[in-house]
């Protein structure tokens, strides 16, 4: 059987991304951290060397392969979970600023522990709700890039993650095959919130497998009322 890092650069190699060595050696480190912390909290449930490599590591990468990310980006990672895609993204390009922000404690315990254990540089842990944070001068309209992975429905994503975004900025939702429901129903909310859907990537982590990015420019300035107090926009989307 062959072990992570063999997986990882076969699972590389198939998506045409280049991993230094000492990628894969950050990568390995990570999951093997990842995985112990697993043992006492619940963190991800995807556990085996090929599945994570291919859904966690190589899925988050292909932010940097199809999402156009310039270089020195400031990029927030709404709802990061793990790290997953932001921090899997940050060692990839060490030239990010990046913030991680995620809600629940136990993550952000675990996502300050590892950036401290890597000495992860220019990589901030953010504990609270987007709808909290999202009003606060400093980052509000600040980033050049939000993403966000299987979190909510397109239409909450938008109010969640837009109003992080600078004019002129980038947000992107990791979705799966077929968004096409979604995006009609965000329809109203990206009128809303000053967004366009410009782009929609797709791609395959496997023959059983495929994914969609869904690129949203950020046209105008999001209305300072949104977004709406914690948990308004899951419950009553735009």
């Amino acid at each position: 059987m062959k072990n992570f890092a063999d997986f990882l650069r076969k699972e590389a190699e198939k998506q045409h991304i280049f991993l230094s060595e000492d990628n894969i050696r950050q990568y390995d480190h990570f999951r093997t951290q990842l995985l112990k912390w697993n043992e006492k909290f619940n963190l991800t449930n995807i556990t085996e060397p090929e599945e994570f490599a291919s859904k966690h590591i190589i899925d988050s990468l292909m932010l940097c392969k199809l999402g156009d990310i310039m270089t020195g980006a400031r990029l927030i990672d709404v709802g990061t979970g793990p790290g997953i895609p932001g921090l899997v993204v940050k060692i990839y390009r060490p030239d990010i600023k990046l913030s991680l922000l995620e809600s629940v404690g136990k993550k952000t315990m675990f996502l300050r522990w590892i950036v401290n254990d890597m000495a992860i540089a220019d990589a901030e842990v953010i504990n609270d709700r987007a709808e909290n944070i999202a009003h606060d001068p400093a980052y509000r309209e600040k980033f050049d890039v939000a993403v966000a992975r299987a979190v909510a429905a397109l239409n909450t994503l938008c109010e969640l993650c837009l109003p992080f975004v600078k004019g002129g900025g980038t947000f992107i939702a990791m979705k799966g095959k077929s968004p096409e429901d979604e995006l009609e129903l965000a329809e109203n909310a990206l009128d809303i919130l000053g967004g366009r859907v410009t782009e929609i990537q797709r791609y395959s982590l496997d023959k059983n497998v495929t994914r969609s990015l869904i690129l949203v420019s950020k046209l105008g300035e999001s209305p300072s009322k949104y977004p709406r107090r914690p948990g308004v926009p899951v419950r009553k989307p735009l």
